[in-house]
């Protein structure tokens, strides 16, 4: 009836739902528990296999404290004994503590386990307990219904002893397993609660549906596991009557599991929505054809729903396919599936093979599929077509839209061919394209006028380059003289060029090579043999203002008669050769050149490689060259230059108009610049007469590289030097190397000529003029450019240059012009006196000379040494003050004393004039020098800071420092001494393991028990070691502080209460607490009579209340005593005592009370008086009565009266206590005050004296008050 009525409710719900097509939907929070009895299950359950009893600890509402437990039926209304686990399950009763789950006495591992149906989320868990809570327990979740387990969290009082292997909260992380200890104490013994929450509220979550959070929160499965009851400690006592097992179970009213359903976002109940179109439990998939968008949990941001597949009505089933998703760009990934009406593709869109879609129906119509028209010999598959366009899939080779002819470029369609049709192999560069390359049948190519060739890919000879242009060949157009003929490769058009010729048409030579002019062939007239004698060779000097119209070192010059001889052997083929001949006139004159040329030459035939010679002759009468030879003429040289009409083959008439037209050969010879069409010829030319190109040997020292031009071969030479390879200089310049020519650079002031040597570069110089640039005299003059003799009294031959002033004055003599004598030599150059030696006290050459010179006095004659630094007397036969040397050796001098500052040199006797050796150092040094700082003393003696040795005696060996005398210490360091376990410089530290250094016989071993202290480390001004808590003592060999017993053994707390207790806190042998004044007890723990009951201030009341409690603890000790001797001498009694004892024991009685009576009101003060006089009359009644208590009372007057004294010793140990805090104190302000480094020495000294040892004999009390006095034992 429940279940339908929820049923009925929830329906008209589902109608009220909110849309989470728009927005992500969660389910309300429940209570998990509701409905799911069957589900819920406990290990251990009371009263299940038949009534059990149990008991309530600490039942106060009624007088029974033990029930009945049967839980063989359900609980009901009648049957309120039964305590099964459904009981926790919230109803709302207002009855709801009448029913509880309970568990089995005694059973300390108990589980609680809810089974859900599907995967829920978890928000928290509340358990009430009926009983006490759980000493420990824990929380576990499933995700696969039960097959695995995660703990979610611990709960223990003591986590440490529980769990120890789990650490204590609060949790770091989000999904972090902690120990909570807060839901665990005794307190409330019942409706206790533990809360566990799946989020702790304190971690910010953005995400609800990161994998860690869902981890957390979503489960199938809740499983609480009890592991400890809380007892109280009597289960552990053997009773016979009843076991206190009864009283310990687990009794829980409540169990309240909150959550919501699981639907990822997707639904707002626990149903299906029909909407959204999820399936299963938790919506975690889309329903069937809704695939066409990933499955993902809804958001706030994006809802994420289920889209139904586009199959075009051909399939009712898809699935989702990530490729397919991703392909689209995140559009579609829905895959349709079993396509019907000849459908295929993800969408159903296309139509299987062998069919294409009819352009005239839609993709939804089921006959829109239609069969393929292709040729089956040139198209794929046999007539296979695109299935949306019906175009036919043609093979590789082969077109048309049925695929049943070959493409452009292709011939002879085939079925067995793969490809359809073969690739016609004709060059299409070299054959003629339309209207097909080839025949597309037999495939013959077609071409075009220059190609020849099968494939029409060669072009004909004397052309190259098949396609490099826009004409189908280009003509090789090889040089005329680098190439051998005009034919050249018809791939790369490269021609087959002469040796040492490159680029494609073999015009340029090599790198290192070059090609000749047309006057390469040149003869130097300076070379040539003369006729007659008559002939002069004169060099000209090149001007920088004056253009260079001569070649070669300078010029022949010739007269009428006279005739040259040329030499020539170096033709290199047989040709006709032009002679030119380049001369100037030396004088301006008018002179009448035949045919007005400047050149004279004439057409001879000469032969390659033979020896013949060329004769020139100036004969004025024959006219051969001048109509007149009467003057001198300048010729230059001679030149052979071919003709190029002589060369056979060479070039075509045109080009031989060309040379002609443009004046090529006049260019060439005035050494001019060549228009272009004379370059080639004379390039072309120079390649065939020489078969090639010409190498440039340029000379490796004259010239900056190994190249040169490609047209006349000159090098590029280094500065001064000339010729075609760079290897001379010219003229004015010598030297010839690797850094050039360098100029001659004469001086005209003092050369007869500007031409030097072209090796050596010497200048022709005048007669007293020296130097390679004629610029300075010879030796024995000076003053350039006059240069006149030296002037040096015959005393020397050299003067300087410029100055004159005399070189290596002979005879002693020195000075400008030889005129005095050196230092150490007396007499007159200048007047011929020549120079003698100074007797100083000896000379020079002796070794004891020690003056600097000496002067002869004009009127006595006499002679005065000028003494060097440290001599003194008139020989200079004497050390000064401040200087010692034996003057008797040669050799030796006088040096200064060596006393590193430390002595006074000014003091004759500062150190000895011998040896050196100082006398009076000064500055606390000694030494033969005064190098060390004196005994007593360190530091750097050369730097004047020794200073006194301060080492601390208390720890420097007896023997370096005596007393009344300084210590003695290392001169450099100042380390001083040190005894057996002592360190420092100043030896004021004690070693690692010793201390004492006060003791006044330096540090001695702290030797810890290595068994009762923690390390060997201990304070050094102590000696106190570092002891474990229950051990004490300096050594750690004793009990420690609130500890007794045998240390060799174990030591034992006293457990007294510091706050009460005085130092020692109690007897190192027996434990008892040593209380200090105003506390009492056992463990001093609380307030004497006549002190203020607030423990532990303990304040004294009214000094008469003191007075009177004082009396009162005393009377008591002794009524204590007395009530022993009575129970001793009860025997002895006479009958008649009888009345007397029964007063006595009356009057113990009131003694008992007597500590009652003692307060802070008057009437109270005045009542303890009276009782007082009373007790001692009864005291004087028990005199008489009993002999033996006189001596007892005797006794304790005697005690009294050494209390006493010790009281007053300890209060002037108080007070010497008191004055040492004041010293200190005063010491301290002192400290503070200090400005000066003496007074600060001085304050150190008298701490250092400073002795806890004579303090203590200072402070001599008996050892009876030392138990009375813990703060003065303490100090110490």
């Amino acid at each position: 009836m429940v279940s339908l009525f929820l049923l009925l409710w929830l329906v008209p719900g589902a109608f009220l739902q909110e849309d989470c097509s728009v927005n992500s939907c969660h389910p309300e929070l429940g209570d998990l528990m509701v409905g799911r009895a069957n589900r819920l299950s406990a290990s251990s359950t009371c009263g299940l296999n038949g009534p059990q009893n149990y008991c309530i600890l600490g039942y106060l509402e009624d007088e029974k404290k033990c029930f009945i437990c049967d839980s063989r039926q359900s609980y009901h209304l009648y049957n309120q004994e039964s305590h099964r686990i459904e009981n926790v399950i919230t109803t709302f009763d207002p009855e709801r503590k009448t029913k509880w789950w309970q568990s089995e006495n005694g059973v300390h591992e108990v589980t609680i386990q809810l089974d859900l149906e599907a995967l829920f989320q978890f928000s928290h868990l509340v358990l009430t307990f009926k009983s006490f809570r759980p000493a420990a327990m824990l929380v576990e979740r499933s995700k696969d219904y039960g097959q695995t387990w995660k703990v979610f969290r611990y709960f223990a009082e003591d986590c440490a002893f529980h769990f120890p292997w789990v650490s204590l909260g609060p949790a770091k992380r989000i999904d972090e397993v902690i120990c909570d200890d807060r839901y665990s104490s005794l307190e409330p013994s019942t409706e206790g609660e533990v809360v566990l929450k799946a989020l702790d509220p304190s971690f910010n979550i953005d995400d609800p549906y990161t994998p860690h959070i869902q981890e957390q929160i979503t489960l199938t499965n809740l499983r609480v596991k009890f592991t400890r009851l809380i007892t109280l400690g009597d289960t552990l006592l053997q009773r016979k009557k009843r076991s206190p097992q009864v009283k310990y179970y687990y009794a829980l009213y409540e169990m309240v599991v909150r959550g919501s359903c699981f639907c990822h976002g997707h639904a707002s109940m626990c149903m299906p929505m029909g909407l959204l179109y999820p399936r299963r439990t938790n919506c975690e998939r889309c329903q069937e054809f809704y695939n066409d968008a990933p499955w993902r949990p809804s958001s706030q941001t994006h809802p994420h729903v289920c889209r139904r597949c586009n199959c075009h009505g051909h399939s009712e089933t898809c699935h989702f396919d990530m490729a397919q998703y991703q392909a689209s760009g995140g559009v579609s990934g829905g895959v349709c599936d079993n396509c019907r009406h000849d459908r295929v593709g993800p969408h159903c869109e296309l139509c299987r093979p062998y069919l294409y879609q009819d352009p005239r129906l839609s993709l939804d119509d089921p006959q829109g599929c239609i069969p393929c028209d292709c040729d089956a010999t040139g198209s794929l598959e046999n007539g296979l077509c695109d299935p949306v366009s019906g175009r036919c899939v043609c093979k590789e080779n082969v077109g048309g839209e049925r695929c049943d002819r070959c493409k452009f470029g292709f011939y002879g369609l085939s079925q067995e061919d793969p490809t359809g049709c073969q690739r016609c192999t004709c060059n299409f560069l070299g054959s003629v394209l339309t209207p097909y390359p080839c025949d597309q049948q037999t495939g013959q190519c077609v071409c075009q006028s220059l190609a020849v060739g099968p494939l029409c890919d060669e072009c004909r000879p004397g052309y190259w380059g098949l396609g490099n242009t826009v004409y189908p060949c280009s003509p090789c157009n090889c040089d005329h003289g680098g190439a051998y003929s005009d034919t050249c490769s018809s791939v790369d058009g490269q021609c087959q060029c002469r040796p040492n010729m490159v680029n494609r048409r073999c015009s340029d030579p090599a790198p290192g090579y070059f090609l000749a002019g047309l006057d390469f062939y040149l003869y130097e007239a300076e070379n040539a043999a003369p006729l007659y004698p008559t002939l002069q060779i004169v060099p000209r000097e090149r001007t920088t203002d004056m253009p260079v119209t001569w070649t070669g070192p300078g010029f022949v010059r010739v007269l009428d008669g006279v005739g040259l001889r040329f030499t020539v052997d170096n033709l290199p083929e047989s040709l006709d050769y032009q002679l030119v001949i380049r001369y100037e006139q030396e004088v301006r004159v008018t002179m009448a050149m035949k045919n007005n040329l400047k050149h004279k030459w004439k057409c001879v035939c000469v032969c390659a490689f033979l020896f013949f010679c060329v004769l020139l002759r100036c004969d004025g009468q024959t006219g051969t060259l001048l109509n007149s030879c009467a003057f001198w003429f300048c010729f230059f040289q001679m030149g052979l230059i071919p003709t190029i009409e002589s060369v056979q083959d060479f070039c075509s008439q045109s080009e031989v108009d060309q040379f002609q037209r443009f004046r090529c050969f006049e260019l060439d010879s005035e050494q001019r610049i060549l228009p272009d069409v004379c370059e080639g010829l004379i390039r072309s030319l120079s390649a065939r007469i020489h078969n090639g190109a010409m190498v440039c040997r340029c000379n490796l020292q004259g010239s900056h590289g190994p190249s040169c031009s490609k047209l006349g071969g000159r090098c590029d030479c280094k500065p001064n030097v000339i010729g075609r390879c760079c290897d001379s200089c010219a003229p004015l310049t010598y030297g010839f190397g690797p850094s050039g020519c360098a100029p001659c650079d004469c001086d005209p002031r003092g050369a007869i000529a500007e031409l030097c040597d072209q090796v050596r570069g010497q200048c022709p110089c005048r007669r007293e003029v020296g130097g390679r640039r004629c610029d300075q005299c010879l030796p024995g003059y000076f003053g350039f450019p006059l240069c006149r003799p030296c002037e040096c009294n015959s005393l020397a031959e050299l003067c300087d240059q410029h100055t004159g002033v005399c070189r290596d004055c002979r005879k002693h003599s020195t000075g400008d012009n030889c005129e005095r004598c050196l230092d150490g030599y007396f007499g007159d150059p200048a007047s011929r006196e020549p120079c003698k030696p100074c007797l100083c006290p000896d000379t020079q050459s002796s070794g004891r000379f020690f003056a600097r010179t000496c002067n002869r006095d004009s009127r006595s004659g006499s002679l005065t040494c000028d003494c060097l630094t440290g001599h003194t007397g008139a020989r200079c036969d004497a050390c000064a003050a401040g200087f010692y040397g034996q003057l008797t050796r040669p050799g030796d001098g006088c040096r200064v004393c060596v006393c590193n500052d430390n002595a006074d040199l000014a003091d004759p006797d500062a150190c000895d004039s011998v040896t050196g050796e100082c006398l009076r150092c000064r500055h606390n040094t000694h030494g033969a020098h005064c190098q060390n700082c004196k005994p007593g003393y360190y530091g750097n003696a050369l730097s004047q800071d020794c200073r006194e040795c301060s080492c601390d005696r208390r720890g420097t060996e007896v023997a370096q420092c005596p007393l009344g005398s300084r210590c003695f210490c290392d001169s450099l360091t100042g380390q001083c001494p040190c005894r057996s376990g002592v360190v420092g410089v100043l030896c004021d530290e004690c070693a690692d393991g010793f201390w004492n250094l006060q003791g006044g016989s330096g540090c001695q071993p702290c030797q810890c028990d290595p068994a009762n202290s923690l390390s060997n480390h201990f304070f050094q001004v102590t000696g106190q070691c570092q002891c474990r808590a229950e051990f004490g003592g300096r050594r750690c060999d004793g009990c420690g502080e609130n500890h007794f017993g045998n240390p060799d053994l174990q030591c034992v707390s006293c457990d007294c209460n510091m706050d009460g207790t005085d130092r020692p806190a109690c007897d190192p042998f027996t434990g008892e607490c040593l209380c200090r004044v105003g506390v009492m007890g056992i463990f001093c723990d609380e307030c004497a009579p006549g002190y203020d009951q607030a423990f532990p201030a303990c304040t004294p009341c009214h000094p008469c209340a003191l007075l009177v409690a004082n009396e009162v603890h005393d009377v008591h000790l002794d009524v204590q005593r007395m009530r022993t001797l009575v129970s001793r001498h009860s025997g002895q009694l006479k009958p008649e005592d009888g009345g007397r004892l029964r007063r006595m024991l009356e009057m113990q009685s009131k003694l008992d009370s007597l500590a009652n009576l003692t307060g802070n009101s008057v009437p109270r003060f005045k009542a303890a008086e009276n009782l007082f006089v009373r007790l001692l009359y009864c005291l004087t009644c028990l005199d008489i009565y009993f002999d033996v208590y006189p001596e007892i009372l005797e006794k304790i007057r005697k005690h009294h009266a050494d209390f006493l004294t010790d009281q007053k010793q300890v209060k002037e140990a108080e007070r010497a206590l008191e004055d040492s805090m004041d010293t200190r104190q005063e010491i301290k302000n002192r400290l503070a005050n200090c400005n000066s480094l003496e007074e600060m020495e001085q304050l150190e000294n008298k701490v250092k004296a400073l002795s806890v040892v004579n303090l203590n004999e200072k402070v001599s009390i008996p050892l009876t008050a030392l138990r009375l006095c813990p703060a003065l034992v303490f100090w110490k």
